[in-house]
């Protein structure tokens, strides 16, 4: 295997390593209960879930008709 991809590749991975680490750090945090707006991130992650489930929803209620 070429020595730059694999450099490539375990960047790459690295990148998603620290992202990851990154929410579970976001979670933990948000373990006790707060007062207020929820977070941007939460906030845009819950939009992220509603799109995605109402865009599967829409797609087979549009398949079936």
């Amino acid at each position: 295997m070429d020595l730059h991809k694999m450099i490539t590749e375990l960047q790459a991975e690295k990148t998603r390593l620290d992202e990851a680490i990154q929410a579970l750090e976001r979670l933990s945090a948000g373990k006790l209960r707060r007062r207020g707006r929820p977070p941007r991130w939460i906030s845009e992650q819950l939009k992220h879930k509603a799109a995605a489930v109402g865009g599967e929803n829409g797609s087979e209620e549009s398949s079936t008709n």
